[in-house]
């Protein structure tokens, strides 16, 4: 993840500088810090989904006594310990076409993280794991959103309407893809010495 994660981090940097470097140089003009601009986007997109692990079809099993769930993510396959669970969250949001984003987000004590959609088995093993956990002394529970037991059918559940959920992760992922990009464009203009309404308006 973490690689993943500076690679992504290197790359848009490195587009950035180039960018800002060739307009200062008049090889670009004034206004190409869209170049800049596309670059914060696509990590913003890229790191979002290395961060939180979005998976495929996640496959449960059992290594040493310890019960696993793993998934192929971005950056290869990742696994997280379902005893070892520290957290679970449920992310929600409007996709396209009328249909909804809906997903498990997972992180063990070992700092791992893993997304999952729709998956009986997977969703099976991990509300066992949470009954196994909160039924440990206090200190060894598993912090579960409200949001999250409620898809898990484990009390108490979340009281937030369904609608507000899907129009909040609306917001959180166009922030995850536009601030990078704000910030890319922000930073081109300041390194290019030119300023934001000159790049915007091609004056």
């Amino acid at each position: 993840m973490r690689l993943g994660l500076g690679i992504v981090g290197v790359a848009w940097a490195t587009v950035v500088l180039a960018d800002a470097g060739l307009i200062r140089t008049h090889v670009l003009k004034e206004t190409d810090t869209g170049i800049a601009t596309g670059a914060g986007f696509v990590a913003g997109a890229l790191a979002y989904v290395i961060w939180f692990g979005d998976a495929g079809t996640p496959h449960v099993s059992t290594a040493e006594g310890r019960r696993l769930l793993s998934a192929r993510t971005l950056t290869g396959v990742r696994t997280v310990e379902l005893d070892a669970l520290a957290s679970v969250r449920r992310f929600a949001a409007m996709g396209r076409y009328g249909g909804a984003i809906d997903e498990l987000r997972l992180r063990d004590r070992h700092g791992l993280r893993l997304t999952i959609g729709r998956n009986t088995r997977a969703e099976d093993s991990i509300r066992r794991a949470v009954v196994r956990a909160d039924a440990q002394p206090f200190g060894a529970s598993v912090k579960v959103s409200r949001h999250a037991r409620s898809r898990l059918g484990l009390e108490p559940r979340s009281s937030v309407p369904r609608f507000v959920h899907l129009f909040f992760g609306v917001w959180v992922m166009l922030a995850a893809l536009l601030l990078p990009a704000l910030g890319s464009y922000t930073v081109a203009c300041f390194l290019a010495g030119t300023s934001a309404w000159v790049s915007t308006s091609g004056r």
